[in-house]
């Protein structure tokens, strides 16, 4: 499962690492007193465990430390929001480690390294599901020990010296590269039935696109361009190596 603020995202998965299905626990988070959001979570906890003793399935859950990316919303005052999200995360897991145990389910945890970034890029768009139940899918085919190879599409966005590195290092590498692309440009595309893209440009709709994400994709195309000049042995010009610049970090969850 993929933990958030206001809700679970929940993957079933087989024995063989294929989604059976996916789905979400809502629940809401604001104005609530401390009390009034345990009693919400718990619930919500309660119906989890009990789905996982219906399917005699473990749980996986992410090795948490209720830090920046995972505390952040738009609402209210932060630093309050930002105490109740740390509250509300602390609160889950031990809700469910709790309940699973006394359920004799089995609780798992794994590290949540690019799970999101891996789900969006790969399984979002070929189920058809939300960003957070695709990271939770992630999650549980880390646990069973999948790795999640890079799509061939995606290769010439890793530079020659991460390739041949573990996965992790690759999928940072793209992370970061497309770190400017908002969530729906990756269900315009299935990565992994592609071998190459013929131009990234055409992901994103004329007329639709901000100014920060034509900064991230001329950017983009002038790295592979380089790359690709580079391959060539033609040589590029300083100043133009100079002037690419990088793109904005991504999270590396």
């Amino acid at each position: 499962m993929d933990c958030n603020v206001d809700h679970l995202a929940i993957s079933n998965v087989n024995s063989i690492g294929q989604l059976i299905e996916s789905f979400s626990l809502d629940f809401e988070v604001e104005g609530k007193t401390s009390g009034q959001l345990s009693k919400i979570i718990e619930a919500e906890v309660i119906a989890l465990v009990d789905y996982a003793a219906k399917h005699k399935k473990p749980l996986v859950i992410e090795k948490l430390n209720t830090t920046k990316s995972k505390v952040k919303h738009a609402y209210g005052n932060k630093k309050a929001n930002r105490r109740m999200s740390q509250f509300a995360y602390n609160k889950m897991v031990m809700a469910i480690k709790s309940r699973a145990d006394k359920a004799g389910i089995e609780v798992y945890e794994v590290n949540p390294a690019y799970t999101s970034q891996i789900g969006k890029m790969k399984y979002m768009k070929r189920f058809g599901i939300s960003i957070h139940e695709s990271a939770s899918y992630t999650i549980a085919r880390r646990a069973m020990g999948f790795k999640e190879k890079l799509p061939p599409a995606l290769h010439s966005l890793v530079p020659e010296q991460k390739q041949g590195l573990h996965h992790w290092a690759q999928w940072g590498s793209v992370s970061s590269c497309l770190s400017f692309a908002r969530v729906h440009v990756f269900y315009k595309i299935e990565f992994s039935s592609q071998n190459k893209l013929s131009s990234w440009s055409s992901l994103f709709p004329q007329g639709a696109t901000t100014d920060f994400e034509k900064i991230g994709l001329s950017r983009l195309e002038n790295r592979l361009w380089l790359c690709a000049s580079a391959s060539f042995g033609n040589p590029l010009p300083q100043n133009f190596v100079r002037n690419l610049g990088g793109g904005s970090s991504m999270s590396n969850r």
